[in-house]
């Protein structure tokens, strides 16, 4: 693996009537409760004022990163100490029964933001709260999933950090396998908004390169990502599966084909250990995390989560699936693999 590069007072006396005294503790009263209205909209006074419910799809080791990555860039972001704020985790690992529940918990719950990580947990706390701030934490397709019109304008309640990489830079990654690429496809729906405009930059990164157009083997639901990989065969040496939900559920058929057709399979974050594909080029997800909690940070501070752009990956890594590069016997960049 390789990487480059968010008071009472005391009773009247003396001259002092009763009606008098009454004014004054009411006054004090008044301004006490005041002060108090005041500072539990911030974490700015010692206590915990601040509660995030944090929902976990599984558990793994690159979780528990983004997790911390999160409450750091979280805290440093806000400026609050960690005895300021209060993480309450809960872990679906993996059982879609609990998902569901977790969701319908942290809907009812006191908490004023929901840190959550793992696409499944992320559709069904959309699903179930539709007002408190979600912070979705490295989501690879927030628009194609629905809970984002955009990536820069959410418009709802759900933003975060999404693992997304330009197509510049899976191409510069990609050019340095041996032999090169020559002819580039992908898969995608392009209902998903997020998918066309990196389908355009893929082309454009292509273009750049003096190298064809791709090839598009478009997908109208993942039922059709069989056949579209088939339809592959023979047309394109390389393919990158970028950042689409319905192509990504299918990565299974993708990897068959492209094997069976000796075809060089990328992923743009992803699993590589998926049979036939050669490596996924991705983000450094503890820094996702970090990227998620800054925008945490910003929401907590006072902005509406549907005007805070989702963050984007500033580096990327590889992960390589060996028994499918000896196959295909290609050879990798220095220190890849």
């Amino acid at each position: 693996m390789r990487t480059y590069s968010h008071l009472t007072g005391p009773p009247a006396r003396g001259g002092f009537t009763r009606s008098v005294a009454l004014g004054i503790l009411l006054c004090v009263a008044l301004v006490t409760g005041c002060s108090t209205s005041s500072g539990s909209s911030s974490a700015g006074t010692s206590g915990k004022h601040y509660k995030v419910g944090v929902f976990l799809m599984v558990s793994s080791s690159l979780i528990e990163q983004m997790k911390a990555g999160f409450e750091s860039g979280f805290l440093a972001a806000t400026g609050w100490r960690a005895d300021q704020v209060e993480f309450e985790t809960e872990n679906a690992q993996g059982d879609q029964n609990l998902v569901q529940s977790i969701a319908r918990k942290f809907a009812r719950a006191d908490v004023d933001m929901i840190e959550v990580v793992g696409t499944p947990a992320v559709l069904a706390q959309a699903k179930a709260e539709t007002k408190k701030p979600i912070i979705a934490v490295a989501m690879g397709d927030p628009v194609g999933s629905k809970v984002a019109a955009s990536l820069e304008h959410p418009g709802g309640n759900v933003t975060g950090s999404i693992d997304y990489i330009d197509p510049s830079l899976i191409l510069d990654e990609i050019s340095k396998v041996q032999p090169p690429a020559s002819k580039v496809a992908t898969i995608y729906n392009p209902s998903n908004e997020n998918s066309q405009v990196w389908v355009k930059a893929l082309e454009a990164t292509l273009a750049a390169k003096g190298l064809p157009a791709p090839v598009e083997a478009t997908i109208a639901s993942s039922s059709d990502v069989d056949a579209a990989a088939r339809s592959l065969a023979g047309r394109a040496d390389t393919i990158v599966i970028g950042p689409d939900a319905d192509a990504t559920s299918g990565l299974a058929p993708i990897g068959k084909h492209a094997l069976d057709a000796k075809q060089r399979l990328f992923l743009v974050g992803g699993d590589a250990t998926v049979p036939g594909v050669l490596a996924s080029i991705g983000p450094d997800y503890q820094t996702l995390g970090v990227h998620a909690g800054q925008v945490a940070a910003k929401v907590a501070l006072g902005a509406a989560p549907g005007d805070v752009p989702f963050a984007k990956p500033d580096k990327i890594e590889w992960s390589v699936n060996k028994d499918t590069a000896a196959q295909l016997g290609v050879q990798l960049p220095a220190g890849v693999g």
